[in-house]
């Protein structure tokens, strides 16, 4: 006898109730994986910043502690206004 309902076959051992949440599941993951490969590519780059930050602050620091100690000896105009 046949059966009189017609059944869509399993795919890849899903069955058909489950297919459409395999697709999501599926889909999902590719979204996870995309997510993750832009998160280590932010990771990446605030790693430049910080040390891009570091060198100016580090050259900040270092001019600054070279004016502060500078020489007592002054230019003097070169014009009178």
């Amino acid at each position: 006898m046949t059966d009189p309902v017609r059944r869509k076959p399993e795919a890849n051992g899903i069955p058909p109730a489950f297919q459409h949440l395999h697709a999501r599941a599926i889909d999902a993951e590719a979204a996870a994986q995309a997510l993750r490969e832009h998160n280590d590519r932010l990771r990446e780059r605030v790693a430049v910043y910080a040390q891009v930050i570091h060198e100016l602050r580090t050259e900040l620091d270092r001019r600054t502690d070279s004016t502060t100690h500078r020489s007592p000896v002054r230019s003097l105009p070169t014009s009178i206004t």
